[in-house]
Parts: structure tokens; C-alpha cells; sequence
């Protein structure tokens, strides 16, 4: 079984139906979780409650990046528009690349059929940049995800 590095692993947004910029000095990047709400379906004969899952909750997740105000004005840019846009992180190539740019059909990036990806849409709901003492500027974007994540596997 393979082990994934993080290494070259590249995150890809679709910021316009045809655009997809490669988002710089990224440190960290999360995926929405999908919790299952519960149902509860007890009545007066049960003696213990009874539930069922409900339907799946895009959670929020983060994406840790060193700051560049030009780089990342993309970025801040998304964050105050508020848009739904889709995202899209790759594994590495190999161990000294990651994948070309992918392109994007009506605001859908195209995943690699060479490398495992990860893949969903959402909004930056926070972009917060933080300055501590000896340290780079960082920012923290949190994406609220809206559906699922989908798993892309490399094509045999």
C-alpha cells in the first residue's frame, strides 16, 4: 500500500467557470467532514432510545498558509465575495513534482487521472492572518463545505 507525502501535494481553486489558480505556501490543508445527523425513532413501547442516521453534514474544515498579500489576494477575494466555489487537492507526481494545472468546465476543476484527489466545494467563510514574535505571517482560511467529498483515484 502506498504511503501519501505531503510533499508536492498541490490544492487547486476554481475561482472563475474556466480559472483555476494554485493556491502558494500552503503549510496545512483539511477536508470537510460529513457527519451523519441522527433521527430518533423511539416510541412509548422502547425500552432504550432507537435512531437511524439522517442525512450528512458538510462540516468546516482549515487551510494554513504562509501569507502573501499578492499571491493570496485571490484568496481574500473569495472571502469577501462569499461564492461556492470547487476545490480540489492533489497528491503528488512523484517525489520531485506535483501535477500540472488542471483546467476547469463551468467552475468544476477536471482531477488528474494519475494521482489520488480529493475534491469539493465550498466558501471561505474566515480569512485571518496571524503575526507572532520569530515567526512568518500566516493566514487561516476556513472553507464551509456545501455537499460531499469526493475521492478521485488514479486510472489503471
Amino acid at each position: 500500500m502506498p504511503v501519501l507525502k505531503s510533499k508536492h501535494t498541490q490544492l487547486f481553486i476554481a475561482v472563475a467557470a474556466a480559472e483555476v489558480i494554485k493556491v502558494t505556501r500552503v503549510r496545512s490543508v483539511g477536508f470537510p467532514d460529513g457527519q451523519a445527523s441522527e433521527i430518533d425513532i423511539s416510541d412509548f413501547d422502547d425500552d432504550w432510545d432507537q435512531f437511524v442516521a439522517g442525512r450528512k453534514a458538510t462540516g468546516s474544515t482549515t487551510i494554513e498558509v504562509i501569507y502573501d498579500p499578492d499571491d493570496h489576494e485571490a484568496l481574500e477575494e473569495l472571502h469577501r465575495t462569499g461564492g461556492v466555489v470547487d476545490f480540489l487537492v492533489t497528491a503528488p507526481l512523484s517525489e520531485t513534482a506535483g501535477v500540472p494545472l488542471p483546467v476547469a468546465v463551468d467552475g468544476v476543476i477536471t482531477p488528474p487521472t494519475t494521482v489520488v484527489s480529493k475534491q469539493f466545494r465550498g466558501f471561505v467563510q474566515n480569512f485571518a492572518v496571524n503575526v507572532a514574535d520569530n515567526d512568518v505571517w500566516k493566514a487561516t482560511m476556513t472553507i464551509r463545505g456545501s455537499g460531499a467529498v469526493t475521492t478521485h483515484r488514479p486510472t489503471p
